[in-house]
């Protein structure tokens, strides 16, 4: 039997795995802009105690998520603005590097703009030349290296979405492929034996319609459904086994061996009874010797269900 295994990814837990990992990236990097912007001014401005390291470095966690907020709503008004997607990468390189700049400089004097209204004394001494010379291509570098690392997960992520996709559409058309395997003729067929039955064994020839119309049944809903429980699947093959004894008599014989822990587990609809039905078709219809069909259901491996469906044919 065909083993198909179908794994479906929701949308909104990896939409939240992407947000998630977004922020952690941007308060890394803001955390890692913050500690070099304190030690910059370590060394420019001689700060020694705990208490004012801590306070620079909480100013430097602000300026650094002043800068973050004003990289993505720049990035976003310059990517409408110019149809950065339609871009080069040249020029969208240079848009970006300019938003990046523009950013540090927005950054920065909403920091020494705070601290104007805290402590005036101090942003009037504060080096925000010194401080923008060195967090302009710092943060153009670090920035770089965290777009760049999301750009490489989003890629992955699409290439695992693709994957999935490519996965999924090639078990449709092998589900599709065993569903559509069921020979047209045998409904023909049934009907041409169920009419012959209605006037010898009406008991008979109504439980044959009874059994035609399960089968029927379980095929039109198999369409709707990935999954069945391998014991649905066995009633609606031995439902077929049983019509076509009706046609072949003591030429159609069968052996059926289920492990019945396995009843319970979930497989592919239509996917025995078409082997059965071939067997039939070019194991007993092709002889006039009764012919056996054997379907052997057992557990082989570490605990996968696996049927086996083959004809012998007997002198």
């Amino acid at each position: 039997m065909n083993r198909l295994v179908a794994d479906a990814s929701p949308a909104a837990p990896q939409a939240r795995r992407g947000w998630t990992r977004r922020v952690g990236v941007a308060l890394v990097v803001a955390g890692a802009l913050a500690a070099l912007l304190t030690a910059m001014q370590v060394s420019m401005l001689g700060l020694r105690t705990a208490k004012v390291l801590l306070a620079a470095f909480a100013f430097n966690a602000f300026v650094s998520l002043m800068i973050g907020s004003s990289i993505d709503l720049g990035h976003a008004a310059a990517t409408h603005a110019f149809a950065l997607e339609r871009r080069g990468p040249g020029f969208r390189l240079a848009v970006y590097v300019g938003v990046v700049a523009m950013a540090v400089v927005v950054g920065v004097e909403a920091g020494v703009a705070l601290v104007s209204v805290v402590a005036p004394r101090t942003a009037e001494t504060f080096p925000r030349a010194g401080v923008l010379w060195v967090a302009v291509p710092v943060t153009i570098v670090m920035v770089a290296i965290g777009r760049e690392r999301e750009r490489m997960h989003l890629r992955a992520a699409q290439a695992e979405r693709d994957a999935e996709v490519r996965k999924r559409q090639a078990l449709r058309a092998e589900l599709s492929a065993l569903q559509s395997r069921t020979n047209p003729h045998f409904l023909f067929n049934a009907l041409n034996t169920i009419a012959a039955l209605i006037a010898e064994d009406p008991k008979l020839a109504e439980r044959a319609v009874e059994r035609l119309a399960a089968l029927l049944r379980f095929a039109l809903a198999s369409g709707k459904q990935v999954w069945v429980p391998l014991a649905d699947e066995l009633a609606a093959t031995t439902g077929y086994i049983e019509l076509e004894r009706l046609r072949f008599g003591e030429r159609l014989c069968t052996s059926i061996e289920v492990d019945e822990t396995l009843l319970a587990v979930r497989v592919p609809p239509m996917s025995l009874q078409p082997l059965v039905e071939n067997a039939v078709l070019h194991g007993v219809a092709a002889r006039r010797a009764p012919t056996t069909v054997s379907v052997a259901i057992r557990r082989v491996g570490h605990g996968h269900g696996h049927g086996h469906g083959h004809g012998h044919g007997h002198g």
